[in-house]
């Protein structure tokens, strides 16, 4: 019954594409066997990786989730608004882009995950390659900037 549909689809193709040179061999199952000619066929090996509280070595390490925002290293304090309970703010400067950026409690730049603001610097939460790290930045002031600069 499959080969009569095939047979009749090629029948159609064929004069809907109008006249051909050489009209298409049709094969049955029987005599697809004996012929020079081989299908290739395409096999493809699934991974799976049981993960026994271990990273997946097949899953990348900079996934679709994370921004690709400034390196951590390149940011610098540039001043705080502190609120107390009533929220805080922080302005971070990216060196090499010379970016801004406004962060509160929580807020995500790069890598870098604002995890606390006090009254002379941010704590961030920073994870890079799988490994999260914890870093401060602070305030520089007029004395600290003209001794290292």
């Amino acid at each position: 019954m499959a080969n009569a549909a095939l047979i009749f689809v090629l029948a159609l193709a064929s004069l809907a594409a109008g006249p051909s040179p050489d009209p298409p061999v049709v094969q049955d199952s029987a005599t697809a066997g004996q012929t020079s000619e081989q299908q290739a066929v395409y096999r493809r090996e699934k991974f799976v990786y049981p993960s026994d509280n271990r990273r997946n070595p097949f899953i990348s390490l900079i996934g679709p989730d994370i921004d690709s925002g400034p390196i951590f290293d390149d940011l610098d304090l540039m001043g705080i608004i502190f609120g107390g309970s009533a929220g805080s703010v922080a302005t971070v400067i990216d060196r090499a882009t010379e970016k801004r950026y406004r962060v509160r409690r929580g807020d995500l730049i790069g890598t870098a995950r604002v995890v606390e603001i006090r009254p002379d610097a941010v704590v961030f939460q920073v994870t890079e390659f799988g490994v999260t790290r914890s870093e401060t930045l602070r305030i520089r002031r007029g004395e600290e900037e003209e001794e290292q600069g």
